[in-house]
């Protein structure tokens, strides 16, 4: 199993914003190939702007990969600069 994680602190004033965002892409990732998961989180008792962790999990690195080069990706991330979120993107693989 592969894991990608993109952490997002989001300026007070957009957090609802990338909530509803967020929340339309979950169906649409559930029916991603090689999508196992999707998940928001939100970061517990932040002082200042919320911290977002988007997780996803896929059966490996190429059904990432294979998201990450198609029209769906595109589409989902074509508004992502309008939240003044700074994302950092990590991957990981499943150890056990």
């Amino acid at each position: 199993m592969y894991v990608v994680t993109n952490t997002l602190r989001v300026p007070a004033d957009h957090a609802a914003n990338l909530e509803r965002g967020f929340s339309h892409s979950v169906e649409r990732m559930k029916q991603t190939p090689g999508c196992v998961n999707f998940t928001l989180l939100k970061e517990a008792k932040v002082d200042g702007d919320p911290v977002y962790v988007a997780m996803t999990h896929w059966k490996d690195e190429a059904a990432f990969n294979a998201w990450v080069a198609s029209e769906d990706f595109r589409r989902a991330h074509a508004n992502a600069g309008q939240s003044g979120a700074m994302g950092e993107v990590h991957s990981y693989t499943v150890v056990f």
